[in-house]
């Protein structure tokens, strides 16, 4: 009898074709190097067509029949699954996972998390697994690896489908969909975190049915309202918070503050944060509002509420300021104030949006993913339609009420951008926008080309508003060091230094230092635009000062703890950035910033006619923000050295503290030439050299010339007659 199997050819012919079948679908990779044929994004007929949830009917269908005071368990039933249900699916999933997540001599630990573990799972919800190998898998570089072997078994097994890396998420992770559930899968390796913040909501959800319900429909009704969409911006987290803190906020609260939560019971530390909270919450609440009542104050509270000056935290459990934390006026955000001023922590970044302050790492902002002031508007909007739809219907049957919710929206219509005629005026040119014909240091600056040479800069006024806003306010230990520095200056204390001065020299310093620390430490090419005109005085602080930014590779990843107290660590620092640049971990965006002084803090601001790319964030996000503080206070330190240095020499005859130039700080805190890594690497693998004062001081400029530079890079000391 002939043998019936197929040859080779046919084989390879079939595994071809599933390939392709499986690929059929899926999602685009959100690669870190972005295609020039997908620069548009999603084409606006897909955005506009956006399908309603599957849910939506049946759900319709359960309150329109259910009898009065049952519209509750009419809408638990619809949009739940039943916790049989979900233990099903969820061995299923975890038996076929294991056998792709085998390792030999390395155990796998599935843990889920999320939705599923809050107990706030809709029938359509996607489900979130952290994988925990018993040889841990810390660094960036082996969870990615780890992702491509993972996506590689499960082409070949069809149990899963629609793989999807996503890599140049802040968390790595694999998203697949389960083919016998025909759930979607969210894998990662290193969210850890995430599994205790969801036990968390669990305990909240549990403490009273009020608030299972309350979440549950506000989830809902944000995926019709076009608040949660595909793009990912606004999440689940972040609603959650909301629907928290608006609870704590009421005359009557119905759940108190984090910060209460935690006292009498065991401290959890994760860093200077305490991770504690009771695992049954006892607490009596005094509120007696129906669910119904609480929907409504939901929707009147948050149509009215301030996103650009509030601050939403569940940890304080009322109603702050951006302004006060600023200030240093909340008192229950003590441990957080300790953690910035002496353990170097990062501040809270406000924005660029909407600021949600996590109940445990106090200096993270879980509100920073909602980047575009498009669906900022769309929330807003939702959020005002939706009360008065409650206005309609009051009165009227809950279950009529709730339908209205789910089924009359509104949708944000998008504002087009106006577009310029071919041979229209060019519009004039300003200090912010004009890339010639201003002179730098006596010399005129040449036009300067795009990142790629190929296009000027944009050379008319930038547009109002900006995408992203970075704000760095003075921080204590920074302020002291700037008084320990001028106190070095005037050796014989004939000035009084006065709070005022020391702040107007912190924001002297900082331009400098930033672009400084940009160039040198996270090797960015930085290129001044339009820098404003120089004259015989110092530029006022408050200019605004334009950069073209670009980096191609990331040069933090792996890297120990930064710690710069002397010139000797910052060099170091260099050349561990050099060496961390030559092994090419790919971070490429391009994009224009301006730097101001604004009510005494430097915000880095970047137009809204620039890219949103998603590299840039990233950048701004697990590096800038990450970094920033540690190596300004080391800039501070050096120069704090230096200033030492020249006062003790026997013929150096410092300027009294007020005497100098406002501009004028310290003569060359820091001698790095470009040899000794003092330049970021271009494409080319070589950073042009930089006309500002900073650069040339720190790149070897003469020694007591007076400049109107600040920073490391300004020596302003009058020349004495021996010289």
């Amino acid at each position: 009898m002939a043998d019936q199997r197929p040859g080779t050819s046919q084989q390879q012919q079939q595994q071809q074709q599933q390939t392709q079948e499986n690929r059929k679908g899926r999602k685009r990779r959100l690669s870190m190097n972005r295609k020039r044929g997908n620069k548009k994004g999603v084409p606006k007929q897909e955005e506009s067509t956006e399908p309603p949830s599957a849910l939506l009917q049946p759900l319709i269908q359960s309150l329109s029949a259910c009898p009065p005071n049952g519209e509750m368990n009419a809408l638990i039933g619809a949009l739940q699954p039943t916790p049989a249900e979900v233990e099903t699916a969820l061995n299923m999933v975890k038996d076929d996972l294991r056998r792709v997540l085998y390792q030999p001599n390395d155990q796998a630990t599935i843990y889920e998390f999320g939705s599923i573990k809050s107990g706030l799972l809709l029938k359509d919800s996607d489900l979130d697994f952290y994988i925990h190998y018993a040889r841990e898998k810390t660094e960036r570089e082996d969870q990615t690896k780890l992702i491509h072997i993972i996506c590689s078994r499960m082409d070949k097994d069809r149990n899963f489908t629609g793989m999807v890396k996503i890599l140049g998420a802040k968390v790595p992770l694999l998203r697949a969909v389960h083919a016998r559930t025909n759930l979607q899968c969210d894998i990662n390796f290193s969210n850890a975190r995430g599994c205790y913040n969801s036990k968390f909501i669990y305990a909240i959800m549990k403490f009273d049915e009020r608030i299972h319900q309350l979440t549950v429909m506000v989830k809902f009704w944000a995926q019709c309202a076009h608040v949660l969409t595909p793009h990912r911006q606004m999440n689940s987290y972040c609603l959650i918070m909301m629907v928290i803190f608006y609870l704590q906020t009421r005359k009557l609260p119905v759940i108190p503050s984090v910060e209460d939560m935690q006292q009498g019971i065991a401290r959890v530390s994760f860093g200077p944060w305490n991770l504690g909270y009771p695992q049954e919450i006892r607490y009596k609440t005094w509120n007696v509002n129906t669910v119904r009542e609480l929907l409504v104050g939901f929707f009147k509270y948050y149509s009215e509420f301030d996103f650009a000056k509030n601050l939403i935290s569940p940890f304080v459990g009322r109603l702050c300021s951006l302004e006060e934390l600023e200030k240093k006026a909340i008192r229950e955000l003590a441990p957080y104030y300790r953690a910035c001023e002496r353990e170097d922590y990062p501040e809270f970044v406000s924005g660029p949006c909407i600021s949600i302050q996590d109940p445990f790492e106090l200096n993270v902002n879980v509100g920073k993913v909602l980047r575009m002031n498009f669906l900022l508007d769309q929330m807003k909007l939702s959020l005002k339609h939706a009360h008065d739809v409650c206005q309609r219907f009051q009165g009227k049957e809950f279950s009529k009420l709730l339908i209205a919710l789910f089924t009359d929206v509104q949708r944000c219509a998008k504002k087009q951008k106006e577009k310029q005629e071919p041979n229209g005026p060019a519009p004039p040119s300003t200090s912010a926008g004009a890339a010639s014909g201003k002179a730098i240091n006596g010399s005129v600056a040449a036009p300067q080309p795009g990142p790629s040479g190929t296009a000027l800069p944009p050379t008319g006024p930038p547009k109002n508003g900006c995408w992203y806003k970075c704000r760095l306010p003075p921080l204590e230990n920074e302020l002291y060091l700037v008084k320990q520095i001028l106190q070095a200056r005037d050796r014989e204390r004939k000035m009084i230094i006065t709070e005022d001065r020391i702040r107007q020299l912190w924001l002297e310093c900082m331009p400098d230092f930033i672009v400084d620390i940009l160039r040198k430490l996270y090797m960015v090419k930085v290129e001044p635009i339009a820098p404003p005109a120089t004259s015989t005085d110092a530029e006022p602080p408050n200019v605004t000062r334009t950069y073209q930014l670009t980096c191609e590779r990331q040069v933090f990843i792996a890297r120990k703890r930064i710690s710069i107290s002397n010139e000797a660590d910052l060099k170091r620092e260099i050349e561990i950035s050099k060496s961390k640049w030559e092994r090419n971990h790919q971070l490429q965006f391009s994009t224009r910033a301006n730097m101001v002084a604004v009510d005494g803090a430097i915000e880095l601001c970047v137009p809204s006619d620039q890219p949103k790319n998603g590299p840039f964030r990233l950048f701004i996000d697990t590096c800038f923000l990450v970094h920033i503080r540690k190596c300004l206070r080391g800039y501070f330190m050096v120069m704090l050295a230096k200033t030492k240095e020249k006062a003790s020499q026997p013929n150096s005859d410092p300027a009294p503290a007020g005497d100098e130039p406002s501009g004028a700080v310290v003569e060359k805190a820091v001698d790095v030439s470009p040899e000794e890594g003092g330049e970021a690497v271009s494409t080319s693998g070589k950073q042009e050299m930089d006309t500002t004062p900073a650069a040339e001081a720190v790149q070897g400029g003469q020694e007591g010339e007076a400049t109107n530079g600040t920073g490391l890079a300004a020596v302003v000391e009058p020349a004495s007659e021996d010289r």
